[in-house]
């Protein structure tokens, strides 16, 4: 996988300028895609809910200030780039279907509800479990076409205050949205799919599931 160093040599080669042998020497190069790489890596955790990227988390108690509202309040995981559900404690069960009308864990398709404000995770589930997207600090953890995004984003960042030219951060900079795109529809392909079934809460209730959620 590409270190650091390779990838934002990567991103100075579309912009034609020199290569060089650390981030952390002294040309203006390596400052500015420095200065640059940092940032565009926090928003690649952004661009999408990546697969490869999820990840999960007991939360801690952080104390409820909206009691009125939630029974529990958690401190939000340091590296949480984005929350996506939350999960209750759950036994682990004796047997389960092999195909059916219900998904596993049910809370799939009745999610559990959540609030991210504040710095805090709101719940009314207690010992609760995050799943969310991490925040990505390592680039040889991204996939080809994300390294490739990466790169074209870099690129466009570091075009004007090293070539000061607006015309090629403009071009980079729609190339990196295609590049983006394509990574997103990729990993979007890539994920195991499941038919979808819909259960009416009424059905739920009639077979005594659910009324714990």
């Amino acid at each position: 996988m590409a270190t650091l160093d390779e990838l934002c040599n990567l991103a100075l080669a579309e912009i034609a300028a020199g290569p060089i042998s650390s981030v952390t020497e002294s040309s203006i190069e390596a400052r500015e895609v420095s200065r640059f790489s940092a940032t565009v890596l926090a928003e690649v955790s952004l661009w999408s809910d990546w697969s490869w990227a999820v990840t999960r988390a007991v939360l801690a108690d952080a104390g409820n200030d909206r009691t009125a509202e939630w029974l529990h309040a958690y401190a939000v995981p340091a590296d949480c780039a984005r929350p996506l559900a939350i999960r209750a404690p759950q036994a682990d069960p004796g047997v389960l279907p092999q195909a059916g009308a219900y998904p596993f864990p049910l809370i799939d398709a009745l999610p559990l509800a959540f609030l991210h404000e504040g710095g805090l995770i709101y719940s009314n589930v207690a010992q609760a479990t995050l799943v969310y997207v991490a925040l990505l600090t390592d680039p040889a953890a991204l996939p080809p076409l994300v390294q490739r995004a990466f790169v074209l984003e870099l690129a466009a960042r570091v075009a004007l205050p090293i070539r000061k030219d607006t015309g090629l951060a403009r071009e980079l900079g729609q190339a990196a949205e295609l590049a983006r795109t394509r990574a997103i529809a990729e990993d979007y392909n890539q994920r195991a799919r499941r038919p979808a079934s819909y259960v009416s809460e009424a059905a739920l209730a009639r077979a005594g599931i659910g009324g714990g959620l």
